[in-house]
């Protein structure tokens, strides 16, 4: 049973829709109008093709949209086999389908639309200015029938024909062509063109590589030599309990010296250095700092670090500060007493240090030396006391007492 097929959509659903109202399964029963009914029977299925333009060129791609409405109620329920209309299944010879897919399902009861949409071209030389027809579509299809026990009762195979749509191709060659060819899309210029940008952006990309690894190289350098500062800022700086440690076991090495061998200038110099460097932290001065190698023996006004700040690599430190008796205190409180005591043991050393005469009073060294390391244990103690502040002050003023040369 084959059924003609319509091209006109608005007119296919205004028709379906008039059939639906009519059919005694459907239609609603007017509350005016007598107990006789008409009964008009509704189509199972209704297919429309629909065509994005009328008239196309060779080889040029165009949209061809297939739409079907069938039957899908509780009662009636129309089955379509739709292997056939698969764009890798259907043929439409002498078109050739590209590509194509299929929408969602829409539900209006009591119908149900799904739709296919294909990208079709034509190809081939006979066709121009002509019109070819797209071939007649055969759409199998059953209607199933639900019972009152619930089975469905399906019924025979059915073919819907849908009717032939013209398409107009359009000529692009001359009359006294003989062949098609194609234009190619680029000059020798344009390629040109572009090859001298691609050498350009190669060039660019070249120099932005050299610049970044430049500046990776200068901000290297850069963190190597902020790195060595810093190691050496913090070897510069020397607290000032060490300070006071390096002079307190320097005077107690002079002490055992003078027992052993008696007083001498060269004696008197090295407690003189060690004075000095206590009356650099009872002033707050800078205390002179340098590296020399384990071995190197101290120079006049020169005394060595603690073990602690010697390091691996066979260096030593040799601590130093240009103090004399006569140094002013600045006026800070506290400072005035310890130096006081400070300045008269550094005028007692200094003086037997550079005599004339060469001449040494070991009574009144000794007395000398005692108060010098009893004013050397008073500034130690009151180092300590502070040990509770902040560790930034602690470093912000050793920094300042301390530097190198």
């Amino acid at each position: 049973m084959i059924r003609p097929g319509t091209r006109d959509w608005g007119l296919g659903i205004s028709s379906a829709l008039l059939l639906l109202t009519a059919h005694p399964v459907f239609a609603q029963p007017k509350p005016t109008s007598s107990a006789e009914r008409v009964e008009v029977p509704v189509p199972p299925i209704e297919c429309w093709w629909k065509t994005d333009r009328s008239a196309v060129r060779v080889g040029e791609q165009f949209m061809l949209t297939l739409t079907c409405a069938v039957l899908d109620t509780e009662r009636v329920r129309v089955v379509v086999d739709e292997s056939a209309l698969a764009p890798t299944a259907l043929h439409l010879v002498p078109f050739e389908i590209v590509d194509g897919r299929r929408f969602r399902d829409i539900l209006n009861a009591p119908r149900r639309f799904f739709q296919y949409q294909y990208t079709l071209r034509l190809l081939g030389e006979e066709f121009f200015g002509k019109e070819v027809l797209l071939p007649r579509l055969q759409i199998s299809y059953r209607v199933q029938n639900s019972l009152q026990g619930g089975a469905a009762l399906a019924g025979r195979e059915t073919q819907y024909s849908l009717v032939p749509v013209p398409i107009r191709v359009l000529s692009l060659v001359p009359a006294g062509a003989y062949d098609i060819r194609d234009t190619p899309p680029d000059t020798f210029g344009d390629v040109e063109a572009r090859l001298f940008r691609s050498n350009l952006l190669l060039i660019l990309a070249g120099v932005a590589f050299v610049l970044a690894a430049l500046m990776a190289a200068l901000m290297v350098a850069r963190a190597a030599v902020k790195r060595r500062a810093s190691v050496a800022t913090r070897h510069r700086a020397i607290s000032s309990g060490a300070v006071l440690r390096a002079a307190g076991r320097e005077l107690g090495a002079v002490r055992a010296a003078s027992r052993n061998e008696g007083w001498s200038t060269d004696l008197a110099g090295r407690a003189a250095a060690a004075l000095r460097l206590a009356g650099a932290v009872a002033l707050s001065r800078p205390v002179g700092q340098k590296e020399v190698d384990r071995q190197t023996p101290p120079t006049e006004g020169q005394v060595p670090a603690a073990r602690s700040l010697r390091n691996l690599m066979g260096k030593t430190v040799m601590l130093s500060a240009a103090v004399t008796p006569g140094a002013a205190t600045n006026g800070k409180a506290g400072t005035a007493p310890v130096w006081d005591s400070l300045s008269q043991t550094l005028g007692v050393f200094s003086a037997a240090r550079y005599s004339r005469n060469g001449g040494v009073d070991g009574t009144a060294l000794d007395a000398a030396l005692a108060d010098a390391q009893d004013v050397v244990r008073r500034l130690r103690f009151s180092q300590w006391r502070r040990f509770g502040r902040s560790r930034r002050a602690a470093e912000t003023e050793a920094t300042r007492q301390t530097w190198a040369r």
